[in-house]
């Protein structure tokens, strides 16, 4: 096996972008992304501290070890992130690494309340097209201390062959979540990996909280749920899904479990077939103004499909869209925290009477983005009709 590369640390600041030290290093770059070819380079001092302010020794390297496996060698000194992943860029807003972001995926900052809570995010180059391709001349000009990618395996091959430290932080499962929170907070070190622990400690607070009011709940009593992704066409997530996960959580059963991962194409005569329960659609993102009105626009579409009005969600009232906030709370973000609970109280009110989700909320953003939203924007992020 070859040797993965290995770039020298910055010590004790990040060059800056116009020097001939950072030009030496991004033709260096360039050169071995062209010809393909992965060089071993000797890197001094495996180790160092990790302080939050900047001072004390932080020149050298740290092995770690991705959400999927995977052992790569990083700088403990992590100044400038390349996120490939959209999801994972609200975790790195939460571990306050987003003024250390230079590159995003596209239409994340298209969020109308992430452009609120981090005005920033307008500005930073959206160099990761669908699916994570990236031009990766343009991106080696960036010079990234790290790339946040949107898998292991394969995904990892294109940045290690441009001398690039790549590492899968992104999570598949609700029982990766905790890990690769805790994983980001160990790449970026200083103080994200205090803000990594306090989120986990809350998010595995809440979902204890959750799985106690259902504990020895009987399956008679779960209701049976379908997640829609998008109309038109009908794209549902299944079974061996993060969806599938917090549906069980939330004491739901997911009536797609047979349609195994996400974004999956089914027919509307399928939905009639499994006819749920509970209908819950995903709030779409982009630039719409107003997502809640967005997300109405989803159901009003389904609502004009035959037999629609059939269904037993529909007749019970009982159709929900989905939260979103920084990004959909349903798909792989810190906002996850919140989805749970909110899932739990709309599949079974009667358990979650005390449970204020617009507190919650409120809470929630302040203590982990620093910004406390206001009544509007809670409106839009719980998709409050209006009142």
């Amino acid at each position: 096996m070859r040797p993965r590369p290995i770039r020298r640390p910055r010590h004790p600041r990040t060059a800056s972008a116009g020097s001939p030290e950072r030009g030496r290093r991004v033709l260096v770059r360039i050169l071995a992304s062209a010809t393909a070819v992965t060089i071993a380079v000797a890197v001094a001092g495996c180790g160092g501290s990790s302080d939050s302010d900047g001072d004390g020794d932080r020149s050298g390297t740290q092995v770690v070890t991705s959400v999927s496996g995977e052992k790569t060698t990083i700088p403990i000194r992590i100044d400038r992130i390349a996120e490939q992943f959209p999801a994972h860029t609200v975790t790195d807003l939460m571990l306050g690494a987003g003024d250390r972001l230079v590159a995003i995926p596209q239409n994340v900052k298209t969020i109308p309340f992430l452009r609120k809570v981090y005005p920033r995010i307008a500005t930073v180059p959206e160099l990761f097209a669908s699916g994570g391709k990236v031009n990766m001349e343009e991106l080696l000009k960036l010079d990234p201390d790290v790339v946040s990618t949107i898998d292991g395996g394969n995904t990892l091959i294109p940045f290690q062959q441009a001398g690039l430290p790549a590492v899968n932080m992104s999570f598949n499962n609700f029982g990766q979540l905790a890990p690769s929170i805790e994983l980001a907070g160990t790449v970026y070190g200083g103080d994200a990996t205090a803000r990594a622990k306090a989120y986990v400690d809350y998010v595995n607070g809440k979902a204890e909280m959750v799985r106690k009011r259902l504990a020895g709940l009987p399956d008679a009593e779960k209701p049976s749920v379908v997640h829609i992704s998008s109309y038109p066409p009908l794209v549902v997530d299944g079974g061996s899904s993060l969806i599938d996960d917090w549906i069980s959580i939330a004491g739901g059963r997911d009536a797609a479990k047979s349609v195994p991962g996400t974004h999956v194409t089914v027919s509307v005569e399928q939905l009639l077939q499994w006819n749920p329960d509970v209908l819950i659609i995903q709030t779409p993102g982009g630039d719409q103004g107003l997502v809640a009105a967005a997300a109405q626009s989803v159901v009003d579409k389904l609502a004009k499909s035959p037999g629609w009005a059939d269904l037993k969600a529909v007749k019970g009232n009982r159709v929900y869209v989905n939260p979103q906030g920084l990004y959909p709370w349903d798909r792989f973000g810190p906002e996850e925290a919140l989805q749970i609970q909110w899932a739990a109280q709309a599949l079974h009110p009667g358990l979650f009477t005390d449970l204020d989700m617009r507190a919650e909320t409120r809470d929630f953003y302040k203590k982990f983005f620093n910004y406390e939203p206001t009544d509007a924007d809670l409106d839009l992020i719980l998709q409050v009709k209006d009142k």
